[in-house]
């Protein structure tokens, strides 16, 4: 597989430094998006009416409050409640349902969503054909720590795109998702076995951090916009 943009970020992150390497591409493709519209995507028609059309889910506007741009993000929230508040009118019994279920629908999507799972299904499928031609990407695998389990089932449904290695591939995927669940799992008791009246010790360091850890593994990384200098 030939060396680009897309190949360029999963060789970044996959480097047995993280919780979840998918994670860490969601969070820099989420974070790049974002940026994209507290930046020159305010003020591009095309974008615009998407905005109008799909709108921000509750969990990207808050992203999307985190960063600089205020105004560029009320500009686009004013459009947007100019587009819903048109749905809002009086309606009689009979059609209240049907009226509801548009407003409904205008909260079900979210621009930032359909652009981050738009280039995440690439990824996916990029690490798949990624493990099956390349070795030295093979042998890069093999020294992550695991996936957080909504990754690791994705990653599990694209093994047929590593071809020959499709095998190989999802015995690895089992091996460190085995081994990072247990890893967890041990800093989880650590970390509960302080506060019991008998203990005489104070927990590894590494327990202080496993409830994070066990955030990342069930749910996946969070992500915030870094600090502009």
């Amino acid at each position: 597989m030939g060396y680009n943009i897309s190949t360029m970020h999963i060789w970044r992150m996959f480097n047995g430094e993280c919780e979840c390497p998918m994670c860490k591409l969601r969070v820099k493709t989420e974070c790049d998006i974002a940026e994209l519209y507290l930046s020159e995507a305010v003020m591009e028609d095309a974008e615009r009416e998407k905005v109008n059309k799909y709108g921000f889910c509750k969990d990207h506007f808050d992203l999307l409050y985190s960063g600089k741009n205020k105004l560029g993000l009320a500009l686009q929230q004013s459009t947007r409640l100019k587009r819903v508040d048109k749905l809002i009118k009086p309606v009689d019994v009979k059609s209240a349902v049907k009226t509801a279920k548009k407003l409904r629908e205008e909260f079900e999507d979210c621009i930032i969503c359909r652009r981050l799972e738009y280039n995440m299904v690439r990824y996916f499928e990029t690490v798949a054909r990624l493990y099956g031609d390349d070795e030295k990407f093979r042998k890069q695998f093999s020294t992550i720590k695991g996936f957080c389990y909504p990754d690791y089932v994705r990653l599990v449904e694209n093994a047929p795109k590593a071809g020959k290695h499709a095998k190989e591939f999802l015995e690895v995927l089992y091996e460190k998702q085995k081994q990072s669940a247990e890893e967890v799992h041990k800093n989880l008791t650590d970390f509960t076995m302080a506060f019991d009246y008998r203990s005489t010790s104070l927990p590894p360091k590494s327990a202080s951090m496993s409830l994070v850890q066990s955030r990342i593994k069930f749910y996946g990384e969070k992500s915030t916009l870094p600090e502009r200098r």
